[in-house]
């Protein structure tokens, strides 16, 4: 990881060497001979740390490095920090420019003895260095050694391979379906990495149990658990199929509303919920009254370390002790991992004795199978490489069976990693336990923190879903959830591997958690503080001077220690995450801290941002989504650096299906921000030039632009033919009634993915169906004459098609080549529709279906038999005489649904 922390310093000098303006007399050639010094360190790291693990004295070397470039970078942040013009005018500015030419000054003289401090330093590591003979690699070529993400759609299947489950899996299925009518619990129990979520998780999503219970829900539980937090996931899952408008009366709920909604509806339902990972027996006392028993064979699941856990939940029927694979089943899945692609799950011949040698340290340890076989599948299938890694195994896992010895085995696939993923890995650390972590806030992070490296043809979010992607594939990561794209939407660290990734981020300086207690040593430099439940106080910059990031990860509710903090001694702060703070009023003090790049205040109870925010000069990403800003100030247009501004909010209102999208006003001139590559959601209103200046912003991906009039057309098609770079759009009117001419764009911008038009539409502009990228279409408000499945049928990458209000016409008919990748549809609220046909061969992929609210829509969509794909269909407030067509018995359309596994019905 010391090969991260050079780079990034590294970057940090050329920057300094390239504003000649800034750099003082003297100074300037201590900080090149600085960089030159690095450079030439550098180029022996990648050995240094390859030695690292096994030779102590290799790994304080490099420990050395790393602590070096670290104060390298705090000597060139605090200069530039001195180098700081002072703000404001008049007379007393003047003053201070005078007072600021002096403390230059002593700044130059200061960095001067600080550079010659670091220089002789460098001479003592170097001297170190010759000594173990270390060799010299090229960095450049190391460099572009990438693992390239095929984003392939084996992703998420690799992830959920297992071997030998077929007979508890048929035994839990048998438990959980018969039996008696009265509620009773079941528990997995086993140490943890034996695969009792695994286990439970394909019971849980098998099609037995998706055809006896009326509802499912799945909620991990952590060691800090909320039972308010608890019930509300519980909820959530239950209404898992239900639209946002549900869930987003559960987070206003208190816990006793929560416990009395959730008791009626479940009172008459045969449910089946799984509390995983439960670490005490707390957790049900806490929880058990929201559960109530019809007498419908409902039944409660737990997965547990705990084998005192089943004892003390009074309604337990049965237990299941979950043991090690046996070697034939540790086998089969130790080849499916080692030997993928060409090899087809075969030991080839010459590795067999090596791999039962390798395969017998795991233990049957299904977790420590699986992380080795994927480190031995990115290795040469030759003996000596092989040899290299049993060595290795052998040393650390003699006559070891506890959770040291698997902790050890993972750590073996993070020495593996390449160096540009180490840093991001131990990053994952930042997030609580059993976090679920979502895929651009970590791509976000990755990216401000500079663990992203540039590639040619690719943005930095792209690269950085890269690495993602291949951590995954390395089984260091867990897919909790994909999207309809194929790509991880959220994921997670298991309890193990996050152990590991604590110890070993503390050790490398990267990050320090703040939870219960926060003990940090008087020589230790907190670069990184990450804030959990229970951490009653922030450190003072005293104690933490060299601050850079500052991230909370607390429960709403939860008090918010941001309430009262004071950030003025963190001068050096870079990232600031308050997602969820409770407060109201913007902290003053953060407008000093002219290093924050990434500063998020989503979900916070922020009303209004300061003039004064013009001073973070080098802000980045400011992230308001949720939160209660309506409007932004005028110094908001001096923010060049600015990338990613994003601020909007959902309300229900109009729709009782889908929510108004709210967003904020921005000062004229927001065209002089030509950074922004996210923008969104922008309010319009009666601003006649506003839609036209975001022509300016050409280096856009995404916007978001709202309460747009009918005389705004002309200007916005204007405006799209000159954003080329433009990848989604989100567009609304200010009343659903509003007509939005588009027809004038003849040039769209050709990468466009996704789009949404929430607008009346007198047509369906011919160029939407030119888009040969866009793959989720949403459509409000459009009140089309024509039917629009017979344009967007030929879109080649259309996955998601969602017609809200769209379509005024009595028929839809979709023709048997279209939507060839459609993998979900959705129909709202048309109230003239009557017939819907698909025709054999269409929609093949299709895997969800969502009919609501068409009122005069008489029978099931005439060719759903075809679509052999589909998993989930959704009905919502449909009339009952629609809901008796596809009954079992008797229903007229049940032949067309019965191949369906989950049919939820909301009446």
């Amino acid at each position: 990881m010391a090969m991260m922390v050079v780079e990034l310093v590294l970057e940090r000098l050329a920057t300094l060497i390239a504003e000649e303006t800034q750099l003082l007399s003297g100074v300037r050639d201590g900080i090149e001979e600085l960089k030159v010094d690095l450079s030439s360190m550098r180029s022996f790291l990648q050995d240094a740390e390859a030695r690292s693990e096994s030779d102590p004295g290799a790994k304080d070397w490099v420990k050395q490095v790393r602590d070096l470039a670290y104060d390298a970078e705090d000597v060139l942040e605090k200069f530039m920090l001195d180098l700081a013009a002072p703000q404001g005018e008049g007379f007393v500015h003047s003053l201070r420019s005078c007072y600021g030419c002096t403390l230059k000054l002593r700044a130059q003289h200061r960095i001067a003895v600080q550079l010659q401090s670091l220089k002789v330093r460098i001479r003592s590591i170097s001297e170190r260095r010759s000594a173990f003979s270390f060799q010299k690699v090229d960095i450049n070529a190391a460099a572009m050694e990438r693992w390239h993400d095929p984003r392939i759609a084996s992703l998420y299947l690799d992830e959920a391979e297992v071997v030998g489950i077929d007979n508890p899996k048929a035994l839990l299925i048998k438990w959980l379906v018969e039996g008696g009518e009265k509620l009773c619990s079941i528990s997995v129990v086993g140490m943890g990495g034996l695969g009792k979520t695994t286990l439970v998780k394909k019971v849980y999503d098998s099609q037995p149990l998706k055809r006896c219970f009326d509802c499912h829900s799945w909620v991990t539980v952590s060691k800090s658990f909320s039972p308010t937090e608890l019930l509300r996931a519980a909820f959530k899952g239950f209404l898992e199929e239900v639209e946002e408008s549900a869930r987003q009366k559960i987070e206003s709920m208190t816990d006793f509303q929560l416990v009395d909604t959730l008791r009626k509806h479940l009172l008459e339902k045969r449910y089946v919920i799984v509390f995983d990972d439960v670490w005490s027996s707390d957790v049900w006392e806490a929880v058990k009254y929201a559960f109530p028993d019809g007498n419908f064979g409902s039944r409660i699941v737990f997965t547990t370390r705990l084998g005192s856990l089943p004892a003390s939940v009074d309604n337990t029927a049965h237990v299941y002790l979950l043991q090690p694979l046996p070697e034939e089943e540790a086998w089969t899945l130790f080849c499916r991992k080692a030997f993928r692609g060409e090899y087809q799950g075969v030991c080839p011949q010459g590795l067999e004795a090596m791999s039962l040698s390798i395969l017998k340290k795991c233990e049957g340890l299904p977790l420590a199978i699986a992380v080795i076989g994927g480190l031995l599948s990115k290795k040469n299938k030759e003996v000596r490489e092989w040899k290299k890694v049993h060595d290795s195994l052998a040393a650390e896992l003699q006559s070891d069976k506890d959770l040291g010895g698997l902790g050890r085995i993972l750590l073996l696939s993070y020495n593996d990693l390449p160096y540009y993923l180490k840093q991001c890995y131990l990053y994952l650390s930042v997030f609580p336990e059993d976090y679920l972590i979502k895929r651009m806030k970590l791509i976000r992070l990755w990216v401000v923190e500079r663990f992203v490296q540039e590639k040619q043809g690719l943005t930095l979010e792209e690269v950085a879903e890269d690495y993602l992607n291949e951590l995954v594939a390395r089984n260091m990561i867990q897919v909790v959830q994909m999207d309809y794209f194929k790509r991880v939407r959220t994921c997670r660290v298991h309890d193990l591997i996050r152990e590991l990734i604590l110890h070993k981020s503390r050790e490398e300086s990267l990050v320090v958690i703040a939870n219960n207690e926060l003990n940090i040593s008087k020589n230790e430099k907190v670069r990184r503080l990450s804030i959990h439940d229970g951490c009653k106080d922030l450190p003072s910059s005293k104690r933490a001077p060299y601050l850079r990031s500052l991230l909370q990860f607390v429960s709403f509710d939860t008090f918010s220690i941001f309430r009262h903090a004071s950030f003025h001694g963190f001068k050096l702060l870079r990232i600031l995450e308050m997602e969820g703070a409770r407060i109201s009023n913007f902290p003053l003090e953060l407008v000093d801290l002219i290093h924050l790049r990434y500063l998020s205040f989503r979900w916070s109870l922020l009303r209004v941002l300061p003039e004064s925010i013009k001073r973070l000069a080098n802000l980045e990403i400011l992230d308001l989504k949720g939160s209660l800003v309506a409007s932004l100030p005028l110094g908001i247009l001096q923010l060049q650096s600015l990338c990613q501004l994003r601020n909007y909010r959902f309300e229900f209102g109009s729709s009782a299906f889908f929510p108004d999208s709210q967003g904020m006003r921005v000062p004229s001139g927001i065209g002089r921000l030509t950074s922004l590559q996210k923008l969104g959601s922008v309010e319009v209103f009666d601003d006649c030039n506003l839609v036209k200046e975001l022509g300016k912003l050409t280096q856009l991906r995404r916007l978001g632009i709202l309460k747009l009039k009918e005389q705004h057309g002309m200007d916005l098609c204007y405006t799209l033919e000159r954003l080329k770079h433009l990848t989604a759009l989100y567009t609304a009117t200010i009343k659903d009634t509003e007509y939005l001419q588009l027809d004038a764009l003849s040039s769209p911008p050709e990468n466009l993915q996704r789009l949404f038009l929430k607008c009346r539409l007198s047509r369906l502009p011919e160029w939407v169906s030119s888009l040969q990228y866009l793959s989720k279409l949403v459509l409000q408000y459009s009140n089309l004459k024509n039917d629009p499945l017979q344009p967007l049928g030929e879109l080649p990458s259309l996955v998601v098609l969602e017609l809200r209000q769209a379509y005024d016409g009595g028929e839809l008919n979709c023709n048997g080549r279209g939507f060839f990748r459609l993998r979900m549809l959705s129909l709202c609220q048309m109230e003239r529709l009557r017939t819907v046909r698909v025709a054999a061969g269409a929609m093949p992929g299709l895997r969800r279906l969502d009919i609501v609210a068409c009122h005069n829509l008489e029978k099931m969509p005439l060719g759903t038999e075809h679509l052999t794909n589909i998993q989930d269909l959704l009905l919502c407030d449909m009339p009952s005489t629609f809901f008796k067509r596809i009954e079992q018995y008797g229903g007229e359309d049940f032949a067309r649904v019965q191949h369906i596994p989950t049919i939820t019905r909301i009446y």
